[in-house]
């Protein structure tokens, strides 16, 4: 936590301070040396730190929900297996996000903008504190809340989950509050100059608040505080269509602007792409086949293909957890073509151009490919969902369809418009052809009354592939990862398979929350983490409260 760096820096420099204290007033009063920012300056900031967390940390998650796997290893990968990094800041970049990233750069925002009148950045710096505490809960569960920015301040307190969540819906209201008073200024808002997303548009600020709200509130489904009315009501007042899609882009000059998932930082030679996610694609999961004709025309677009393209699925294969391809070691022969491709490039096992700025690479997997935070395909999702569970099988059904098109909007979109960003497509957009095809197919339910959770919940998660890591942990452990649809007697995650064998801690238990960041938590706060169990071997398998009836 920031004080306790605090306390460090300020006991290291004190002598210092006394011997040289006319030079430090010095520095400190040079005009080159801002000791009060503008907003405009330090807000861009808060915008690439949202990737800073969810990226680094969607290497560990997104093996929890088998967006992607580990190549190889012969004992098993530990995430793979549901398990954690021992004594490790592995998968705490959410946290430090939360506390150091954001934190309070956000609060300094928001103080600057009430002396400055400076509305619009008020809310929207709200908009992120809602989204990054709303984030981080449902990663962590019980966390650092009402105490998390106190000022002289050691040990922090832990706040229950049902207090966070209120805590984010109150935040999100102020939020919309001030955007409100923004928008009905007469003067031009101030915020275009620091907003690289929104180009400083305050209604489009108030729909992404509006769906931190639909994201919140729909999470309760297995409790009976749940409002599908007031699920709906959040999603209408949000993304409207996939102009809305809150995306960031990356200019890619060098390491640090660059998309952790592009080919120049190379952090994801050794994952590859799920089998529940290609047989999601090839028509296997939907169809029960998949030949060519069943196959949904993002497959190309999303997905690696193996060298040997010819048989079955088109040479379109993932690995399975804590198993990895079997095809890895081989170095020739037939074999040797079906192993799985880095995620960058079809019939590639390397990566194709590691430390070098190219538009190589697929779908969100470039150097300059943006990366989302949310998107009207979710926001459909969600309302599909919550009117599903109403009964109103008519508003679930338009809505579902919404986010299929809503996805394929989101792949065939140009996105020059943020800083030259890459577009996400394969050489061109998906034709009109191809989606009215399968839209007709077996994949898609015809009419309302054959609809199903199931197919809203799959193609929620097709649409979340490789970006919406935490909601779509969430979605799992609503569903406890196997839960079955009343209506089909399968699995709501139909083909999703918990790993065979657990990691040691884990009890034989799936994981339901990641363990707090070591070095902030386990290393000063521990007494305060024993408390909701946080010193035990097999906490990461506690189920959160937000799953519980």
């Amino acid at each position: 936590m920031k004080n306790r760096l605090l306390i460090i820096v300020i006991t290291i420099s004190f002598v210092f301070t006394i011997v040289s204290c006319q030079k430090f007033l010095n520095v400190n009063s040079d005009p080159d040396t801002t000791q009060n920012p503008s907003n405009s300056s330090v807000f861009p900031a808060m915008l690439a730190a949202i990737p800073r967390g969810t990226q680094y940390d969607a290497r560990y998650v997104g093996k929890y929900i088998q967006n992607w796997l580990q190549l190889a290893n012969a004992n098993g990968d530990t995430w793979d297996r549901h398990g954690y990094a021992i004594s490790s800041d592995a998968a705490g970049d959410i946290w430090r996000q939360t506390y150091y990233g954001l934190g309070k750069n956000l609060d300094y925002i928001i103080d600057n903008g009430r002396q400055k009148g400076q509305e619009d950045y008020m809310g929207a710096s709200l908009a992120l504190k809602a989204y990054m505490f709303q984030s981080c809960t449902d990663y962590h569960g019980e966390i650092i809340f009402n105490e998390a920015f106190k000022e002289g301040t050691y040990y922090f307190k832990y706040d229950t989950q049902d207090i966070v969540y209120k805590g984010i819906d109150s935040i999100c209201r102020l939020a919309i509050t001030y955007l409100d008073i923004a928008a009905n200024k007469t003067s031009t808002n101030s915020l275009y100059i620091g907003d690289y997303v929104y180009k400083g548009d305050v209604a489009k600020w108030k729909k992404f608040v509006y769906g931190i709200l639909a994201r919140n509130y729909n999470h309760l489904s297995n409790k009976s505080i749940y409002s599908a009315d007031s699920v709906i009501k959040y999603c209408d007042n949000s993304f409207t269509s996939v102009n809305d899609d809150f995306v960031i882009p990356f200019d890619a000059t060098k390491n640090d602007d660059s998309n952790f998932f592009g080919t120049y930082r190379d952090n994801l030679s050794n994952l590859r792409q799920s089998n529940f996610m290609v047989k999601l694609l090839d028509g296997t999961t939907f169809t029960g086949s998949s030949t060519v004709p069943n196959r949904d025309p993002r497959i190309s677009h999303m997905l690696s293909a193996s060298a040997d393209t010819a048989t079955g699925n088109g040479g379109y294969r993932g690995v399975d957890p804590g198993i990895g391809d079997p095809f890895s070691a081989t170095t020739s022969g037939a074999n040797f073509r079906k192993r799985s491709s880095v995620l960058w490039a079809d019939s590639t096992i390397g990566n194709p151009s590691a430390a070098v700025f190219t538009e190589n690479g697929k779908y969100l997997f470039k150097n300059k490919a943006v990366m989302p935070v949310m998107t009207y395909s979710e926001i459909q999702s969600i309302k599909a969902e919550a009117a599903f569970r109403k009964n109103d099988k008519a508003t679930a059904y338009t809505a579902y369809i919404n986010a299929i098109n809503a996805h394929f909007d989101f792949i065939n979109r140009s996105y020059s418009g943020y800083r030259g960003a890459s577009n996400i497509f394969n050489t061109s957009a998906i034709s009109a052809t191809a989606r009215a095809s399968y839209l007709a197919s077996p994949n898609v339910k015809a009419n309302s009354t054959t609809l199903t959770i199931t197919d809203i919940m799959l193609q929620k998660y097709i649409a979340g592939w490789c970006w919406n890591w935490v909601e779509t942990w969430v979605d799992l452990r609503r569903f406890h990862y196997t839960d079955l649809d009343p209506i089909t007697g399968f699995q709501v995650f139909k083909g999703f398979t918990l790993p065979a064998s657990y990691f040691t801690d884990n009890l034989n238990k799936p994981a339901y929350r990641v363990r707090p960041r070591f070095n902030s938590e386990y290393v000063w706060n521990l007494d305060q983490l024993k408390l909701f169990g946080g010193d035990k071997a097999d906490y990461h398998t506690y189920e959160q409260w937000f799953s519980k009836p």
